[in-house]
């Protein structure tokens, strides 16, 4: 007997019904879904599909009988990509799912510090009603996006429409929709320069590791907005807490950072021009409804050989 496992536990209403419509009564499948990894470390010795979102490497490594595994999440750094494709297993992540609901949060970041929400939200819990506070609009400025992946575009295109302009990064350089002008890694000095609000969507890759550092804080306007969105890794907060203290930069927005949990004595979590949010910007209640299309798709290309996976990962990139 064939096994799948998917390991959901952000998820507790996977409907097995809605996976079994893809798998080949003629294979015999055998479908289990765990919610714990200690139930997902007893049965990966024996599958050959693993659909899961991040977990123990440890526990992946059992899986010495895996030839696909399918990612939930886009990003693959918590998964042992060197190990499991010298098993000569398959590889693919989520990209796609986080399009609409990122975005979204891309969005109402920029709407929120633009309005200075934040700070009457403090003077909210303090009872104190004080007006003073700039009540500013996003449109008409300039939105600077590293990383136009499908997230990436979906900012620039919900951006575009609210009346900003839009720049953005990329590894290599092409035009992209409602983006005036991409540029390449040579030119991230001026993006940074450019843009009122930057919006950092990079992976969490050895190139990528502090990459937004002292050198590029500095290069920001002092009115400019960073809402870090990626990964943790990617932003160097040691340098990031002066920056923020100095005012060289307006305010710092990040649902993810180098330490997870953040640290309790994280000097983050008492600045007034810091919003900290646990994590959770790639999450919706349409999750999992998302992720039917991809792994519906790659499951009948597994098991017939006809056609291509999507999102096939690159080892060399790490996504």
């Amino acid at each position: 007997m064939r096994k799948m496992v998917v390991y959901a536990p952000k998820y507790l209403k996977v409907v097995r019904e809605d996976i079994e419509k893809y798998l080949d009564p003629v294979e015999n499948w055998q479908l289990d879904i765990v919610l714990k990894p200690e139930e997902l470390e007893k049965i990966i010795q024996e599958a050959e599909i693993l659909v899961a979102f991040p977990c123990s490497k440890d526990i992946i490594l059992k899986g010495k009988n895996l030839k696909w595994v399918q990612a939930l999440s886009v990003g693959v750094d918590a998964f042992p990509l060197e190990e499991l494709m010298a098993q000569g297993a398959v590889v693919t992540n989520g990209k796609g799912i986080h399009r609409i609901h990122m975005a979204e949060y891309a969005i109402a970041a920029m709407v929120m510090l633009a309005r200075n929400v934040h700070i009457f939200m403090r003077r909210q819990f303090e009872g104190n009603w004080d007006r003073r506070s700039e009540q500013g609009e996003i449109n008409g400025a300039t939105l600077g996006i590293l990383g136009l992946g499908t997230i990436g575009q979906e900012v620039a295109r919900k951006a575009a429409f609210m009346g900003m302009r839009v720049i953005g990064l990329k590894n290599n350089p092409s035009p992209v929709p409602h983006v005036e002008k991409v540029v390449g890694m040579e030119d991230i000095g001026w993006l940074f320069s450019e843009s009122d609000y930057l919006i950092n969507l990079l992976p969490g890759t050895p190139d990528t590791e502090h990459m937004v550092d002292a050198s590029l804080f500095n290069l920001m306007k002092p009115s400019a907005c960073l809402i870090n969105m990626g990964r943790g890794s990617t932003v160097k907060e040691a340098d990031l807490i002066p920056a923020l203290e100095e005012g060289k930069i307006r305010a710092f927005w990040s649902d993810v950072f180098e330490q997870e949990p953040l640290p309790e004595d994280s000097p983050l979590w008492k600045m007034e021009n810091v919003v900290i949010t646990p994590h959770i910007c790639g999450e919706s209640t349409k999750y999992m409804e998302k992720a039917m299309d991809i792994i519906g798709h790659n499951l009948k290309v597994y098991q017939t050989g006809e056609g291509n996976m999507m999102n096939v990962v690159d080892p060399q990139k790490g996504y």
